[in-house]
């Protein structure tokens, strides 16, 4: 026999009501599969750094973010039905749009460099075309901003961080000084004649030094940068002045010292961590090499308000900035020539 039906009513009894009830939408297929060509540059990352860099899969987890945030925005009717349809012309371009709009921030920016703009949608395009490349995608290539580098300051900066380099060297005996004061003065020497970015600072080895009564030279592959990027690497041979080669050679003594302390392999790195650093003989990276600077522009910057001198910009702290700044004056002295 069968039970008597029961009132609607008393099914309901404890259920959410329906009005409260959403439905979660499901992801585009669009972004499935960027999600599956990402999950393709981490397992590269993990195994090939070398192919596929850390910041590189950085800046592509970002582009993938930003997409993701774009696509409810708007960017063509069709931008979500797949990968191809995400990267076609019209999409893309939306999606510049947005970003250059700041419309997918998701913290506030204070930066006000109209370069810094410029910069950031270059690297989305690059981003973009690797992505594209990966999933096999045919990929126009947007307009690219020109190239716009930072500006420089004046090269007496990098004459007064010389100066208090020696000075800091000259509280010391020869033969008494601290490494990391041999290896400063050696390492900003090698700035001043070579020019080197941090990355072929980090990467140079002892075997690409030449020091003999007759020559002295330092050999490094330069990175392809702006418009050049993409082509091989070629090794570029620069002479040293005199003193670069002193300062090469006391710092070569003390890097004996440091290895002869170290078991198992020894590094061919040029430049190592110093004491009181618990790594000290090992490798030092382009990130130790960048706070070593920084501390060091600091150092001088202080000195400077100190001595109340007036001066229109501060010693810069990174790096680059004042590589182009020794590079600016080093054109500027062939031009005269």
């Amino acid at each position: 026999m069968s039970s008597p039906a029961r009132p609607l009513d008393d099914d309901s009894r404890g259920r959410a009501p329906a009005a409260a009830l959403t439905a979660v939408p499901s992801t585009p297929p669009a972004l499935r599969e960027l999600e599956r060509v990402l999950d393709v540059f981490r397992t590269v990352n993990g195994t090939a750094k070398d192919v596929v860099s850390d910041a590189r899969l950085q800046q592509l987890e970002w582009v993938a973010s930003e997409l993701a945030l774009a696509l409810p925005l708007g960017l063509t009717e069709t931008a979500g039905d797949s990968l191809a349809e995400l990267l076609a012309p019209d999409a893309v371009h939306a999606y510049l749009l947005y970003g250059r709009g700041g419309y997918l921030r998701t913290a506030p920016t204070v930066s006000t460099d109209p370069t810094s703009y410029d910069t950031t949608e270059r690297i989305r395009i690059f981003c973009l075309e690797a992505l594209a490349r990966q999933a096999q995608i045919p990929f126009e290539m947007p307009d690219l901003p020109p190239w716009g580098l930072r500006p420089t300051v004046s090269p007496l900066m990098a004459d007064l961080i010389t100066q208090h380099l020696e000075d800091e060297a000259a509280q010391w005996p020869e033969t008494d000084r601290p490494d990391i004061i041999v290896r400063g003065l050696a390492m900003w020497a090698v700035m001043r004649d070579v020019l080197p970015r941090l990355g072929e600072l980090e990467s140079m080895r002892v075997d690409d030094l030449v020091l003999t009564a007759d020559t002295r030279t330092l050999t490094l592959l330069r990175q392809p940068q702006g418009g050049l990027r993409g082509k091989m690497p070629e090794p570029e041979t620069i002479p040293l002045s005199p003193d670069t080669g002193r300062r090469l050679e006391d710092w070569l003594d003390r890097r004996t010292r440091l290895i002869d302390r170290l078991q198992g392999g020894v590094p061919r790195h040029l430049w190592l961590s110093t004491p009181p650093n618990p790594d000290a003989g090992v490798p030092i990276r382009r990130r130790g090499i960048s706070k070593w600077y920084k501390k060091l522009a600091d150092a001088v910057q202080i000195k400077q308000d100190a001595a109340g001198v007036p001066e229109e910009d501060l010693v810069p702290t990174r790096w680059e900035t004042m590589r182009r700044t020794l590079l600016a004056r080093q054109q500027a002295g062939e031009s005269t020539a």
